[in-house]
């Protein structure tokens, strides 16, 4: 299956490419509805309890003109959340709309350390919780770029108000920045383990951790099951195996992040086109493979018709230069063993890849011997 890998340069239409956080609901890892409602609750206290702690209860801003500033920047807080708020409602999984909100926390949280004119400002313990509730919902690499976001912004702060600080900093402060920074570690230390960890369940489970899909290994432990139907029942059974094109284009453009946010968007449109009693698998790479039991090569070639249509909408949507090349075959009229299936399946495909305009769906039957 290497070789389509050679086929499949031609260049990415990268011009009108529309980001994630317009056009792709799709996110670093499936997050409930309800979870990301939480997470926006918290940043609407935390807004609120900022106001509160500035402007109730004596002075806590440096001057009159930082209260002024950090009034405004918690306000103009408030109402980016409630736009990300909107968002996530009707796109609710989003990377990008994820990088700006924890982006915009952590500017807010910044500036509100800068204009305290305490040196253990409570807005320090805000960073810790900005860099943990990223990471136990969206994974490490996130609890990283949250940890060295919250890293610039202290460094900064301290830089601006350097002798202040000097002035003001006791034992009891540098041990609160201390113990922050080994929390951070211990934190990091613990989600790269739970990481790991995930990753061996979701292999032991034959699972795959980027689309959710089985993986190779479940998908051959589901089909043996499925084609020993086949055999002692004659219930008939057909394999589509798809391949996107011009994924290596988007790779090599945008990135890898993007390409898994791709591969996250058709593995959910090729579970929302096929049934309950399906199994659909990640096969390797850029490749997928459905089988549908108790289903006529008619019937399923529907099925691949109609994810193809949703496929080429969404890329469309985007302006990405995306499709399905699909292969269909049917047991036991074009094969009784997976293998042998697969590898006829995978040909006829290929076909499709080689040709002029791709996208196309062929069968085994028109595949020349």
């Amino acid at each position: 299956m290497q070789r389509r890998r050679e086929t499949d340069k031609h260049p990415l239409k990268t011009k009108a490419w529309k980001p994630a956080f317009l056009a792709s609901p799709v996110s670093l890892r499936a997050v409930t509805w309800d979870d990301q409602r939480s997470q926006f609750i918290t940043r609407f206290i935390f807004s609120g309890l900022g106001l509160a702690y500035f402007n109730l209860g004596g002075m806590s801003a440096r001057s009159a003109e930082f209260l002024l500033a950090v009034n405004l920047v918690l306000v103009v807080y408030a109402v980016l959340t409630t736009i990300y708020l909107v968002h996530a409602r009707n796109n609710r999984l989003s990377p990008l709309r994820w990088r700006l909100a924890m982006w915009t926390d952590l500017v807010a949280c910044g500036f509100s350390a800068l204009a305290d004119l305490h040196v253990t400002s409570p807005a320090y313990l805000v960073f810790l919780a900005i860099i943990i509730g990223n990471g136990m919902r969206y994974g490490l690499r996130p609890f990283a770029e949250a940890a060295l976001g919250s890293f610039l912004l202290v460094m900064l702060i301290l830089y601006l108000q350097f002798t202040d600080y000097m002035n003001a900093i006791s034992v009891a402060g540098i041990f609160f920045f201390l113990f922050g920074a080994i929390f951070v570690l211990y934190a990091f230390s613990l989600m790269a383990r739970m990481e790991r960890r995930r990753e061996e369940m979701a292999a032991q489970s034959g699972l795959d951790q980027l689309t959710g899909l089985l993986n190779r290994r479940g998908f051959e432990e589901r089909a043996q099951r499925l084609f020993q139907d086949v055999q002692t029942q004659g219930r008939p059974l057909s394999v589509m195996f798809a391949d996107l094109d011009g994924f290596k284009g988007i790779n090599d453009a945008l990135g890898h992040h993007v390409g898994d946010t791709v591969l996250r968007k058709i593995a959910g449109l090729i579970n929302s086109s096929i049934r309950d009693s399906d199994v659909a698998a990640r096969y390797g790479g850029d490749e997928f493979v459905v089988i549908m039991p108790d289903t006529g090569l008619p019937q399923a070639t529907l099925v691949a018709e109609r994810l193809q249509e949703a496929v080429g909408q969404w890329a469309r949507s985007g302006n990405i230069a995306l499709s399905l090349s699909i292969g269909m075959g049917e047991a036991p009229s074009h094969g009784n063993e997976l293998e042998q299936l697969l590898q006829r399946v995978d040909s006829a495909m290929y076909l499709n890849k080689q040709a002029r305009a791709r996208g196309g769906i062929r069968c085994v039957d028109d595949v020349p011997d």
